[in-house]
């Protein structure tokens, strides 16, 4: 984290998908709204439509009315946003401000034309939500422990089918990624969470790309990638993980495949640890799947193997930056929030990928709730 020029903030941006902003004022809007931190105190500049709601559910020092804005910033012969944001600035004397890293171009011009310096500040603009506090902390085991839940009417209905013909039936349809999906977002809506991406379910060659939703009918004696991490309707915060099924029998392939994962992800798991380079830990990965057999690299054309990192951080985003365990260096510390998530993929055996949530600790760290981890269901 680098020092600032500045000690205002200004975000302006949609706090239902800026996690930033909605950390900074703990306020839901579907639309852009203004936001300014100046010298230790939080400001939020609402329209007529949330200013009232904006009173009572922000978590900001005040709420200003963006009408009034409008009006003086006619006064001066300014309108538009930038208009109100120049109005807003001069009001509190603010000639030097900190934007995130995702603002606009125009804006961000505008500013520096009207004589403002600009910089851009971290990402994420407030890096101390890397660190959860027990709340957070809390807040997250309880969406993982929903995940699982998910996880086990997903296992459910996958046992429930019967195979015909190669492929899976259940309730007397064919068993479709799509119809597995539908019934894991229905169960995640009633537990009061929503899916901003749709879970994988992704099955034999489609489980080989590890970002594949996944479509069609899901087969028998074949892998199947299940990886669900939704948004807690309330508290905004994610939980993820990801089994892999095989509803049959598992080739041997896959099976000495499954096996390489579920050692790998224990072994990284045993490494983390507050002051460990995440970095050495994906290194520890990809040697042990090397000393086991599996080699990462280019196979008939596609990069094949392990072709992803070991983990990320996750918090009010599900991938929530700088945190990583991969090859790039990163140094964990105690408050962090991390998967962990090895996964092999090759297109003549399948897919394989087991993810879990760990919190980083100053010993070691703490796992959260988990769920079995076994390939084949028969």
């Amino acid at each position: 984290m680098r020092p600032l020029m500045s000690n205002s903030r200004l975000i302006y941006d949609c706090p239902d998908t800026n996690a930033d902003l909605y950390y900074a004022t703990h306020f839901e809007a579907p639309d852009a709204v203004l936001f300014l931190e100046h010298k230790g105190k939080k400001y939020l500049v609402l329209s007529d439509l949330e200013l009232e709601r904006g009173k009572k559910e922000s978590s900001v020092d005040r709420v200003l009315s963006l009408g009034a804005f409008i009006e003086k910033a006619k006064k001066r012969g300014q309108k538009g946003v930038i208009g109100v944001i120049d109005t807003l600035l001069k009001d509190f004397k603010i000639k030097k401000l900190s934007v995130p890293q995702s603002t606009g171009f125009t804006l961000v011009d505008a500013l520096r034309k009207k004589g403002y310096a600009v910089e851009a500040g971290d990402h994420p603009f407030y890096p101390e939500r890397a660190l959860k506090t027990p709340k957070e902390k809390k807040w997250m085991q309880e969406a993982q422990k929903t995940v699982f839940k998910a996880m086990a009417k997903a296992e459910k209905i996958l046992r429930e089918s019967k195979i015909v013909k190669g492929a899976l039936k259940w309730r007397g349809k064919i068993l479709t990624s799509e119809r597995l999906r539908f019934e894991i977002e229905n169960f995640l809506l009633q537990e009061g969470y929503h899916t901003i991406m749709q879970p994988i379910v992704s099955c034999g060659l489609q489980a080989t790309d590890p970002h594949c939703l996944g479509s069609g009918p899901l087969k028998a004696h074949q892998s199947i990638i299940v990886d669900i991490f939704p948004k807690n309707d309330k508290t905004k915060f994610f939980g993820d993980a990801t089994r892999t099924f095989c509803k049959g029998k598992a080739s041997p392939e896959l099976k000495k495949m499954y096996a390489a994962v579920k050692t790998a992800q224990e072994t990284a798991i045993k490494k983390i640890r507050a002051g460990i380079n995440g970095k050495i830990i994906h290194q520890a990965i990809v040697d042990a799947f090397k000393k086991a057999g599996f080699q990462t690299g280019t196979i008939d054309g596609a990069k094949q193997g392990f072709i992803h990192g070991t983990g990320h951080g996750i918090g009010l985003e599900v991938h929530e930056e700088p945190v990583r365990i991969a090859a790039r260096d990163f140094i964990l510390k105690a408050g962090h929030v991390v998967t962990v998530e090895p996964g092999l993929y090759y297109r003549k055996i399948g897919g394989v990928r087991l993810e879990d949530i760990v919190c980083v600790t100053k010993k070691g760290r703490e796992p959260f709730p988990t769920y079995p981890k076994k390939l084949e269901i028969l």
